[in-house]
């Protein structure tokens, strides 16, 4: 479903919401949150709320104020005098509603970063990988090491969820694989921790699936624990 200005939507990864507003370079979408601030946004982390979802300007109408002419000279000098409690609430408000907006946008701006670094690291890999970055070939015996825990292949996983961190992960895995597929007898040890197993699943999958005439086994314990496979090229 395409999103328009004036729909109505709640952020995927993240508590709240609110209407569209705009569009940025990008692909960015501006959000108006209930407090009335801009937040930019990806397409991919909204979702439109179907049901009444149009803000028309004519609903306005209604809800718009008396104006000062319906009220005597008294009730209009009491209405446009605020007592010194309303206008320190009113400050207090507006600092409250400030320091709400710097922390969305600095989570947004760490979320950037973090996308950043990312496809940054995806650009220098692939550009290993074309060749154009000449590196020596290990010695045949030689066992591959390659570290797949997050902190080893990234400079930051702010901003990131455990989905694109382990996407990340498994192109570096593919990416290695398809390096050294045709040196057969190649070892190759992809060290992915303990954890939950969900990245370890993973692997071995892909092995089964994508990479049959390869062997495979855990790597040594002693080095390793049980946090790491060793494949051997076939």
């Amino acid at each position: 479903m395409s999103i328009n200005i004036g729909d109505k939507v709640r952020f995927l990864r993240e508590v709240g919401g609110g209407v569209v507003t705009g569009f940025r370079k990008g692909g960015f979408i501006l959000v108006e949150d209930k407090d009335g601030f801009e937040i930019p946004m990806l397409e991919s982390d909204l979702v439109v709320i179907p049901e009444n979802n149009k803000v028309s300007p004519a609903s306005d109408i209604s809800q718009k104020k008396p104006t000062d002419s319906a009220y005597s000279p008294a009730q209009q000098q009491k209405q446009h005098a605020p007592s010194g409690a309303e206008e320190r609430e009113s400050l207090e408000e507006r600092l409250c509603k400030l320091e709400r907006m710097v922390q969305k946008l600095s989570h947004r701006i760490d979320e950037l970063e973090a996308s950043n670094a990312l496809r940054a690291h995806v650009r220098t890999t692939e550009i290993s990988g074309n060749g154009k970055t000449q590196t020596k070939k290990p010695a045949k015996d030689e066992i591959i090491e390659v570290d797949l825990h997050a902190h080893a292949l990234l400079d930051s996983t702010s901003g990131l969820s455990n989905t694109e961190i382990k996407d990340y992960q498994m192109k570096i895995f593919r990416d290695t694989m398809e390096q050294y597929r045709r040196d057969h007898g190649r070892r190759i040890v992809f060290i992915h921790g303990n954890g939950d197993g969900v990245l370890r699943k993973a692997i071995l999958t892909e092995l089964k699936y994508s990479y049959k005439t390869c062997r495979h086994q855990d790597a040594s314990f002693q080095q390793y624990g049980f946090g790491a496979t060793m494949v051997t090229i076939g």
